[in-house]
């Protein structure tokens, strides 16, 4: 049996009133005895980026990434039959120039000399403010990739800034896929959207040089919203490979919604149709593909939609109501000299140097780019997943 005196020593360590400031919270204990705290920080955001990676990365040593898209042949068929000894005029290739001026962005992070003193037991508080500053830049980076400059708010904590995209950011595939043909159900019809991309202005003229900055779309009605169909990824493929995209590196992009929709409809009671298929890659992700296209999910994708109802004009929405074809050959992100994501360590504050606070930032000099557009695809019109 245990002793008196040893039950006294046990009342008076659970006591919170023999020594001040003990936690008061009944049952825990006297302040001189050591409390383990949980050394994880339990995270509320997600961390994860789906379409950048797929990104390529070049380097550019200018203030703007400027190409020439070549948007004919000549004005003329190049080829011609001749007589023996004959002639034939030349026919340069017609070219738009293009401008995509470049940007510079940050993340930044510090922490108190005291917080990494105190916490370095159990905690590198400046290692961990670090690498949320560099998580953050990269979340920031994917949010413009694809919704651009969007400054409509968003209320479902999807994002960082609580918009839809970021003010002052670079154009996103939700700006840049678009189109100035006139409105039609089917597989031949566009946006009716004569917007300007880089410097220039679309046209639904076919012989104009602009028209070249049209991207394909695909709708199973041009007026009412529809489920997406086999017949809408066959249509979106086939688009593509007409553009010249076929031995192109393509990609689907849709929401996380969506994905599981995909899912349902290419593989109806666990068997995959024709067409359709899935790898298991290391850590049991696995990748769904359709006519060996892979599908590519981001939440981000839940903000990007297309719709009509007078099969003339399309409203632009914030909603899950499109996917896209993309072909990564011509999709690119360029940054300057190099300066992509550099580290530029600091010490003390940014009015007074001898502040006792370690910390930096992450710089980003870049621009992202849609370098042709007629191999690209939208399937608009489509119900929520």
């Amino acid at each position: 049996m245990p002793s008196d005196a040893f039950l006294q020593i046990r009342a008076a360590l659970d006591s919170t009133t023999e020594v001040t400031g003990g936690d008061s919270r009944s049952g825990v204990g006297a302040v001189f005895i050591l409390k383990d705290i949980d050394r994880m920080i339990r995270e509320v955001r997600n961390k994860t980026v789906d379409f950048s990676p797929h990104v390529p990365r070049k380097t550019i040593r200018q203030r703007a990434y400027i190409w020439n898209l070549e948007t004919s042949l000549g004005a003329t068929a190049k080829t011609a039959f001749y007589s023996d000894g004959g002639t034939l005029s030349p026919q340069p290739n017609r070219y738009l120039q293009l401008v995509a001026p470049v940007i510079s962005y940050r993340s930044d992070y510090e922490v108190t000399g005291l917080t990494i003193a105190t916490s370095s037991s159990y905690w590198d508080a400046l290692d961990r403010e670090a690498r949320s500053a560099l998580q953050s830049h990269y979340l920031t980076e994917e949010q413009m990739f694809i919704l651009g400059d969007d400054g409509s708010t968003e209320t479902a904590g999807l994002t960082l800034n609580a918009l839809i995209g970021v003010t002052s950011a670079f154009k996103g595939l939700k700006q840049l896929l678009d189109s100035a043909v006139a409105v039609s159900a089917g597989s031949t019809g566009g946006f009716a959207s004569a917007t300007t991309v880089y410097g220039s202005t679309r046209s639904s003229t076919v012989s104009d040089r602009e028209y070249a900055l049209n991207v394909q779309t695909v709708n199973t009605s041009a007026t009412a919203l529809n489920p997406l169909s086999v017949d809408n990824l066959n249509k979106a493929i086939t688009r593509s490979n007409i553009a010249g995209a076929k031995t192109a590196r393509r990609l689907f992009l849709v929401s996380e919604e969506r994905m599981d929709a995909i899912s349902d409809l290419i593989a109806p009671q666990g068997r995959f149709m024709v067409g359709a298929a899935a790898q298991e890659l290391d850590g049991g992700t696995r990748v769904l593909s359709w006519r060996t296209l892979p599908f590519v999910s981001s939440r981000l994708m839940t903000y990007f939609g297309v719709t009509s109802t007078n099969g003339s004009s399309v409203t632009f929405t914030d909603t899950d109501r499109a996917i896209c074809l993309l072909d990564m050959d011509n999709i690119s992100f360029y940054n300057v000299a190099g300066v992509d994501a550099r580290h530029i360590p600091v010490m003390g504050s940014d009015t007074q140097q001898r502040a006792d606070v370690e910390g930096g930032w992450f710089k980003t000099y870049g621009v992202f780019v849609v370098e042709k557009f007629n191999t690209q695809v939208v399937v608009w019109n489509l119900s929520a997943p």
